[in-house]
Formats: C-alpha cells, structure tokens, sequence
C-alpha cells in the first residue's frame, strides 16, 4: 500500500529519531521534567523506552494542557493479551497527573482488574477490537483531549481501530501517539499516514525497541 500511495505521488513520511523530536529548549526541558515523573511512578516511557522525548515536546505548554487518554493502562496478568513484564500498571497515568498540574487523566485497559480511580484520574473498560466500548469511552470523558494515546493490544487491527477514535476525539492542536510499533510494520504506517487528509500533520518516530507514529490536528 505504502508503494501504491508513493506511486500516485503521495510521498512518504521521514522517520525522525525520538532524541530529536524536541524543538527547543523548552521542550528538552519539559522531557527532561516529564522523565523524572515517569521514573517515579514506576512506567517503563523513559527507562526502556525514551517516550519522554516525544511526550515532553507535545505536553511542554503544561499549564495549558486539560486532559490526556491512554489506552492501555498495563496489566500484569498474564492470561491478559499483551500484558507487560516491566513498568507499574498506571505509573504513567499517575506521572501525567502529577506532570500536568490542570488536567484530567483518563485510561482505558481491557483487563478490568486494574481499572482504578484517583485524583484527577479515571480508567475504563475498552476492548480495542470493539469500537463499542470506545464510543462508551467518548462518552465518558469530558470533551475533546490534548492528547490521546494507544498503548495497548500493540496489533494493527488495534491500533487501527484508536486512531479512527483518536481522530474523532481530539482537540485542534491536539495529538494522537500509537506506541510501540514493529520496525517490520514501517510500510503499513507509511500508507496509513498517506491515507490521512492534510489537516494533519504526520511523524513517524523511531525509538531504540520500534516506532511510533504521531498525528497532530492542524484543524
């Protein structure tokens, strides 16, 4: 599909490496901020992964920022598809709390037994290959999100099926991540990206264990 798009004159996204996806001081700092947040609660983001690159840039205006979702709160049950070896479950919930001084938190996980409520943090059952459960999920956030993330089932059936609520769900200026995607799946995420109208403006991002594909809404 990616050669197709390429074919027709859809060119294709440049990959740029997540060290680099800071513009500025200001956001190299707020990754730097963000990082000891994650570290802290216990979330793999910015001790096997570097996502605290990438979210420190989007998430740098912190006061601004209102509310963020991430699908995939992190389960270690291991009778749960896609469950995590390493990480807290909820740590970067709670890091995005606490980073965020003004927003509301909101998870979705598949596994309801670590479905949890706190200060500013509410979680809720979505099963990603029902778009059911993320139409009650709109339902019950409040508004659209400066930020939306897919850390979950990691399939692209998945993945495909959070963008499609991402996009729907997010606010101007807003992003939506999809995390931890096989370096092997570039070609499929090159489609998906040419696929997309102009009013948003794509990265692929690539990150030591995969990519991530970013989308923000221009309008």
């Amino acid at each position: 599909m990616s050669e197709l798009a390429a074919s027709v004159g859809k060119p294709k996204t440049p990959v740029t490496e997540i060290v680099d996806f800071p513009a500025n001081d200001e956001q190299r700092q707020a990754a730097n901020a963000l990082k000891q947040h994650f570290d802290a609660q216990g979330s793999d983001k910015s001790n096997h992964h570097s996502y605290h690159h990438l979210y420190g840039a989007i998430l740098a205006n912190r006061e601004a920022m209102r509310s963020v979702i991430e699908i995939g709160i992190g389960t270690q049950h291991s009778d749960t598809v896609s469950y995590m070896v390493a990480g807290k479950p909820g740590g970067s919930l709670r890091a995005f709390r606490d980073f965020l001084p003004f927003a509301r938190i909101y998870g979705a996980d598949i596994d309801r037994r670590v479905l949890f409520k706190e200060e500013r943090i509410e979680t809720f059952f979505v099963d990603q290959t029902e778009p059911a459960t993320f139409e009650q999920l709109a339902r019950s956030v409040d508004g659209e999100c400066d930020l939306i993330i897919d850390d979950g089932l990691h399939s692209p059936n998945a993945n495909i099926q959070t963008l499609i609520f991402g996009l729907k769900n997010v606010r101007r200026g807003g992003w939506v991540v999809v995390e931890d995607i096989g370096h092997h799946a570039l070609p499929v995420w090159q489609a998906v990206s040419a696929l997309l109208p102009e009013r948003y403006r794509r990265h692929i991002v690539n990150e030591e264990h995969g990519l991530v594909f970013a989308v923000q809404r221009l309008e």
